[in-house]
């Protein structure tokens, strides 16, 4: 009966181990990733507020009139996602 106690609280100590690995794992992800988060997360909340929108915007958010494209910084490109011009 002892062994067998014992082998209790070791696969409880195993699993513990486990989940505070497993959760540092994911706390490390969110934080490299945070940024690209937010990006994507304000990205999507702004199209969904634009649905039936016909404007396009630029960067800074000004309206961009149709047949356009916006100026970018040197060494970057417009590309048109969604109602929103990006440079990249």
């Amino acid at each position: 009966m002892r062994r067998r106690h014992g082998k209790k609280g070791q696969a409880l100590i195993e699993y513990a181990f486990l989940m505070v690995l497993l959760a540092t794992i994911a706390i490390a992800a969110i934080v490299l990733a945070g940024n690209q988060l937010v990006t994507a997360y304000n990205d999507v909340s702004f199209e969904l507020n634009h649905l039936a929108d016909t404007n396009t915007y630029a960067p800074n958010g000004s309206v961009v009139p149709a047949g356009t494209t916006v100026s970018c910084p040197v060494g970057t490109q417009p590309s048109l996602r969604g109602h929103k011009w990006k440079c990249h």
